[in-house]
């Protein structure tokens, strides 16, 4: 057998992953939701007919009252309008927090598990010492000195988050890095480079596809949660969790109000995280094989 053949991320096992993962009916209803619900984000701007920041006469009405599927808001928006708005700018903001926090994660994690030694023990002191900190501090400093941008709040769930990745992507590294194939790749001469990024990196990534579905599940929470304590994203930005916030007042007497945003939100993250189970059992080797 080859050293190539020895591999074990191979075309069958990613055929396998997909295979077992379209085979799990919870994994299935998790991404029929959330296409529905990015369906949504896309087109329901143009289909609706208002404007996310459009003030109207129509004052708290209820949904399907005067052409307001889901009602109006307490300063007459549509409030369809800017559930659909809220979708696709919490997708975004969740999408680019956990693209960067990757990629920091998989270099500084990839850096301390391949060469272990006195850089392994920096980079986890520092991880150990970063992870003290209560993440909800972080964020709200970082927030309350430069602003509440885009960019500022992408920024603070980046420092929040991307120890985890590192850590994750560390542990996998070293155990990809004793299996054998490795050795016999460093005894044939191949360079450094070529071991991680041909050998190791592919080997080590699974874990991390895992990562990727409870990280954006996360961030779309936390983004929320910022901006439901009134650090985040403010009015009339139409973030999911600002409306949230801004409708507590009516929960009593117009309740759809609240809980529209708050439904959404739920089915958002829930959809995600069903989509990460069934990529974590997809993915785990220990599963291979039973059915």
């Amino acid at each position: 057998m080859s050293m190539e053949e020895q591999i074990p991320v191979s075309l069958s096992y990613w055929q396998d992953v997909r295979k077992r993962f379209f085979g799990n009916k919870i994994s299935i209803v998790g991404l029929v939701i959330l296409v529905a619900l990015i369906l949504a984000g896309i087109i329901g701007p143009f289909i609706s007919g208002w404007k996310y920041d459009e003030l109207g006469s129509d004052i708290l009405v209820s949904p399907g009252v005067n052409g307001h599927w889901f009602g109006t808001d307490d300063l007459g928006r549509d409030v369809f309008t800017r559930v659909t708005f809220g979708i696709r700018l919490s997708l975004t903001v969740a999408i680019v927090v956990t693209t960067i926090s990757v990629l920091v994660g998989v270099t500084l994690g990839g850096i301390a598990g391949y060469f272990g030694g006195w850089v392994d023990t920096l980079i986890s002191r520092f991880i150990d010492t970063w992870q003290v900190i209560p993440f909800v501090l972080i964020g709200f400093a970082i927030i309350t000195v430069f602003g509440s941008s885009f960019w500022v709040i992408v920024a603070a769930l980046v420092f929040t988050g991307w120890y985890s990745t590192t850590r994750l992507f560390r542990a996998s590294v070293m155990q990809v890095k004793s299996l054998e194939y490795i050795e016999a790749a460093r005894a044939t001469g191949a360079t450094t480079k070529r071991i991680i990024l041909r050998h190791i990196g592919p080997n080590a990534i699974p874990p991390i596809i895992v990562v990727l579905a409870f990280s954006v599940a996360g961030a779309i929470l936390s983004e929320s949660v910022y901006a439901f304590l009134g650090v985040g994203f403010r009015e009339p930005t139409p973030s999911l969790g600002v409306m949230i916030s801004s409708s507590r007042n009516y929960l009593t007497d117009k309740p759809f109000v609240f809980f529209i945003p708050g439904s959404v939100l739920v089915l958002l993250t829930l959809s995600i995280v069903l989509i990460g189970d069934g990529l974590r059992d997809a993915l785990d080797p220990k599963l291979r094989g039973t059915k």
